[in-house]
């Protein structure tokens, strides 16, 4: 038996002597056997709080399967009275205690229950069985009447020591910590992601999450929803300076310019925090706001880069680690014909240049368990540069992909042929973190490799 139900069983054995001293000039019935309390005290679940839970095999429900489907609103899942979502096991399975209850949380009311409550706990009961005011019901009616709108919420905290990457200079009291998330009330925040961000020239310096071996099952088909200013970038047009004709009149089209949106030589909104990053609905929902977005090249965004996520994903989840992600952006790709210039997409009110368009995307990995251990990965944001280029302004730390055996395949994908999907390197964490100054100073240290 564990600690806490010896305890319990010591508890129940000291009111059975209490109960004989008090009754003993009494006739009473035989007492309970004690190898019968034994017996129904060993095969109890303890929970956290020391409370004893049901016998039985845990609650397994299976984020594809069993959750409400893509036309539905899904509640946050979380754990009872905290900040944190109820993330799902290695297999892509939300796994609650038989007995244990889990708290769901919408904005508005719940779809056909009879309840004005915003959170509700609902108790495991058999496989994907729940109950909830005496009823019974599969864990996928619990669905929600309307999405829960998500916040971006500027913090006190300063961050970065800005790089000079255009005429128009920033200073680090420029650059705040962003968070990202539902605001539940009570006190209550539950964060998705953080950002790095300088209002003043509309660029994100990095996007922070947390990836486990779960983030490999994410939700698929989730409804992709617009990118929202989220209250931020008074006075731009966001969706009209990501427009291919407002490109197009910078860039020029075919044949002669720089983009042809055919063949993906556009600027999307890159995602920082990767939407497929992110498990549940509401927590991808919350990835499109244009703070969590750079100018990325689509065919580079689709191509390389793209696997290059993927990639990080199965290397977490096959190594069961779970790790800190920083996604970011460094520099400014120049023009082709004009090297000293460089590509913007937008100017401010006094025609200083804003939202540059990056040179290198770069996303960090570190082992939550063992901090001193990482792997910087970086690609080129430039389907117009040669590798002769590249080589000389473009790789900025020393390359260690041949080192690491699950990054080796990044050099096929460097072939001349290839560089318009984009040009993938890897380097040690604290010798990017000695280029990219707004990274936080802590990944210095990070030295290690993650292998």
């Amino acid at each position: 038996m564990n600690d806490s139900v010896r305890l319990l069983f010591i508890s129940v054995i000291a009111a059975i002597v209490i109960l004989r001293e008090i009754r003993a000039r009494e006739a009473i019935t035989a007492s309970p056997d004690v190898g019968q309390i034994i017996k129904d005290l060993d095969g109890l679940h303890i929970d956290g709080t020391g409370s004893a839970l049901e016998r039985g095999a845990s609650c397994k429900v299976d984020v594809q399967k069993d959750l409400p489907g893509s036309d539905q609103v899904q509640p946050l899942y979380l754990r009872p009275n905290t900040n944190a979502y109820w993330l799902p096991n290695a297999k892509g399975q939300l796994e609650i205690p038989r007995g244990a209850v889990i708290e769901l949380h919408c904005s508005g009311t719940f779809v056909d229950m009879t309840t004005e409550l915003r959170s509700i706990k609902v108790k495991c009961l058999q496989d994907t069985l729940f109950q909830w005011a005496g009823a019974k019901l599969e864990f996928r009616k619990f669905v929600c009447s309307q999405y829960i709108p998500y916040t971006v919420e500027k913090l006190d905290s300063r961050c970065g020591n800005i790089l000079e990457f255009s005429s128009q200079q920033s200073s680090p009291d420029q650059a705040h910590l962003y968070r990202v998330g539902y605001d539940i009330g009570d006190g209550r925040f539950v964060q998705t992601m953080e950002l790095c961000h300088d209002p003043h020239t509309l660029r994100t310096h990095y996007a922070y999450h947390q990836m486990t071996p779960a983030s490999v099952h994410y939700q698929r088909n989730v409804k992709r929803t617009k990118f929202s200013t989220a209250g931020h970038f008074q006075g731009y047009d966001m969706g009209k300076i990501y427009s291919h004709s407002h490109q197009q009149s910078l860039l020029g089209g075919p044949p002669d310019g720089l983009m042809n949106a055919k063949t993906g030589l556009f600027l999307a909104r890159g995602h920082l925090a990767a939407k497929a990053d992110l498990i549940y609905a509401s927590q991808q929902r919350s990835s499109f706001n244009y703070m969590n977005a750079a100018p990325q090249w689509q065919i580079f965004n689709g191509g390389l880069w793209a696997n290059l996520e993927e990639a990080t994903r199965r290397f977490v989840a096959d190594a069961g680690i779970t790790v800190s992600v920083y996604t970011g952006i460094y520099g400014q790709m120049p023009l082709p014909e004009h090297p000293d210039a460089g590509l913007h997409l937008a100017t401010d009110a006094n025609n200083n240049e804003v939202l540059a368009v990056p040179r290198l995307f770069y996303r960090v990995l570190i082992d939550n368990a063992q901090p001193w251990r990482g792997i910087a990965l970086l690609g080129v944001n430039n389907p117009h540069v040669t590798l002769a280029q590249i080589h000389e302004s473009y790789v900025i730390c020393d390359p260690i992909e041949e080192q690491v055996p699950w990054l080796r395949w990044l050099s096929k994908g460097n072939e001349k042929s290839k560089l318009r999907k984009g040009y993938l390197y890897a380097c040690s964490v604290s010798d990017l973190a000695r280029v990219v100054k707004e990274l936080p100073s802590h990944l210095l240290e990070v030295e290690a490799l993650l292998t």
